[in-house]
């Protein structure tokens, strides 16, 4: 293909534009990679020395302020199992104790008798070595309830272990017997 004069003139004026385009172009880039190393310098600096001081501050009242929380979570867990060994495992040893006792000799009424009298007893002693402080019984009704909701959780436990159950087996399904399309 020819191109006339006029033609080739103008290609080459436009080449020598593209090529004067992509120079200039290629310079604006170096510029603007420059201009972004700077900034990202800067910005280094910057978070240097104001975000990082603040952050360490946060983080350091944040860490003092986990440890004592902490330690108030650990002191308040002591007394809590404290108060569970000494005062809510006797009674509930107690309470099963007797609840097996009633089970073993509940053949005999004499027992439940003198059980009911002695039952009576207790109740009258332990009124009269409580203090008379006319409190708040809240403690009192919270381990009532503890021990309530541990008998029913260990007469449930109970009753599933013991309970028949049919539908816990599944059946053996006898395999069927292959067929020889061949024979």
């Amino acid at each position: 293909m020819s191109l006339s004069r006029k033609r080739q003139k103008a290609l080459k004026r436009l080449k020598g534009t593209a090529e004067d385009l992509w120079v200039d172009q290629q310079a604006v880039l170096d510029r603007a990679n420059e201009i972004l190393r700077e900034a990202g310098k800067q910005a280094s600096y910057l978070a240097d020395e104001e975000v990082k001081p603040r952050v360490k501050s946060a983080v350091d009242s944040g860490a003092v302020a986990v440890s004592r929380k902490a330690a108030e979570v650990k002191l308040a867990g002591e007394t809590v199992k404290n108060r569970f060994t000494t005062d809510v495992l006797p009674a509930l040893a107690g309470t099963l104790g007797s609840a097996a006792a009633v089970l073993q000799s509940s053949k005999s009424p004499e027992f439940l008798k003198e059980a009911g009298k002695k039952a009576g007893k207790a109740a009258k002693s332990l009124e009269k070595s409580a203090p008379k402080s006319g409190g708040s019984k809240a403690g009192l009704v919270v381990v009532v309830t503890l021990g309530v909701v541990t008998a029913v959780g260990l007469g449930y436990a109970l009753w599933q272990t013991f309970r028949a159950d049919d539908e816990l087996w599944i059946a053996d399904e006898d395999p069927e017997p292959e067929t020889n399309p061949e024979s």
